[in-house]
């Protein structure tokens, strides 16, 4: 018997197949989902916790910098971000970076 056939054959048989569940496969299914469910919600809130905790340090970590641009520089434009404030065109680090 070739390959075809035996397909063929498999796809008549799956074809008439009528599969049933027992009884209570919905509810047991069901059940388990709501399982997973509140299992997964303990997780997710330990995992925002530390993400919270995460980010507030980030942001304090930028007012901190930026806090610091302003007492070093006086200004917060991108010059005084990057330390470019007492450079001038002529410096060969600004220079090649004006091409």
């Amino acid at each position: 018997m070739s390959k075809i056939n035996k397909s063929d054959e498999l796809l008549g048989l799956l074809s008439t197949y009528n599969g049933t569940f027992a009884d209570g496969f919905t509810n047991r299914v069901m059940d388990s989902v709501d399982e997973e469910n509140s299992t997964a919600s303990s997780d997710d809130m330990a995992f925002y916790k530390i993400y919270r905790w995460v980010a507030l340090s980030g942001v304090a970590a930028i007012i901190v910098l930026l806090f610091s641009v302003y007492l070093t520089e006086g200004s917060f434009t991108t010059d005084a971000f990057f330390g470019l404030v007492n450079y001038n065109a002529n410096e060969p680090i600004i220079a090649s970076l004006n091409y």
